[in-house]
């Protein structure tokens, strides 16, 4: 399947290795329920958390859903409704939110005061996802070509390449903080940041690992609090602030599931997005300007 992630292709192919040796048998007509539910207590026995285990049950599920359509395998799928945890145990258990003072401490710390000088692709990794909402891959996998200008003048990043459909957007950047932006972008000739993509892992490995520690530098310590919680940061802000679900689904590349909003209607523009945003990212941008500055 073309439109696999190398992550989500990774992640298969070591779920199934795994389930086989396990399992030890030759043909997959072979395989039973009781197969699939022994491999759940042997990965608990493991050690594994619960989470872990639910993941990679999802992943089987998938490997044997595909093997049924393509007819190597008859009977219902073994894999299903093998979930450990509820959906709002899932939801309970997920990245937690920053709060405002969490946001002001982490981007006006002395640790990225530093980056600045000696790490500018982190510096404006951060900045970017905070002022976007993006994920941390599309942020670091970002080219010059994919930075546009509307008719009437809104500054937006065309994000061609995502995990869904919804991913593939067009994203509004608050005006002052793309001037701001401006002159790094300006300085580069293709690729925005220096980070790789890696098997597995994307290209926002090294951001997302260093992360942690500049959570630790600026006294951010509250738990379930990782690079992800910048977006969620930032969509609670539009809701804060009282932007309709379908525009945040819309900008951070959400699906939305309605038939009156995917049928009977249109995509905002890019200039309603930009301009229905612009109260919130004015708020955010005040409360992190210590280390914002501009060349003229």
């Amino acid at each position: 399947k073309k439109q696999l992630k190398p992550a989500t292709a990774i992640a298969y192919g070591n779920v199934a290795k795994e389930f086989a040796q396990y399992i030890r048998k030759q043909h997959i007509a072979d395989i039973t329920e009781s197969d699939v539910l022994r491999y759940q207590n042997w990965l608990a026995e493991k050690g594994n958390a619960t989470r872990t285990i639910d993941n990679k049950l999802i992943n089987l599920h998938a490997l044997f859903k595909f093997a049924i359509q393509q007819k190597h395998y008859e009977g219902e799928n073994p894999a299903a409704n093998k979930a450990l945890m509820t959906k709002k145990q899932r939801l309970k258990e997920g990245y937690g939110i920053f709060e405002r003072e969490e946001i002001e401490a982490i981007f006006n710390s002395d640790f990225m005061k530093v980056a600045k000088d000696k790490d500018k692709d982190y510096f404006y990794t951060l900045f970017i996802a905070l002022f976007t909402g993006m994920r941390i891959g599309e942020v670091t996998s970002l080219e010059k070509s994919q930075f546009k200008v509307s008719e009437n003048g809104t500054h937006y990043i065309h994000i061609r390449d995502s995990k869904t459909l919804a991913g593939q957007r067009e994203v509004p950047i608050y005006k002052t903080f793309y001037h701001f932006i401006k002159p790094f972008i300006d300085s580069k000739e293709d690729k925005i940041f220096k980070y790789e993509q890696k098997d597995g892992k994307g290209s926002g490995n090294a951001a997302g690992k260093k992360f942690p520690r500049h959570l630790k530098a600026a006294g951010v310590t509250r738990q379930k609090l990782v690079f992800h919680s910048l977006r969620k940061f930032v969509n609670n802000e539009m809701k804060r602030f009282g932007v309709d679900v379908e525009a945040r689904c819309q900008l951070l590349g959400h699906e939305f599931d309605n038939v009156n909003s995917n049928i009977y209607s249109n995509e905002f523009t890019i200039d309603y997005l930009e301009e229905a945003t612009q109260e919130i990212f004015k708020s955010i941008f005040e409360l992190t300007k210590k280390h914002i500055t501009f060349d003229f």
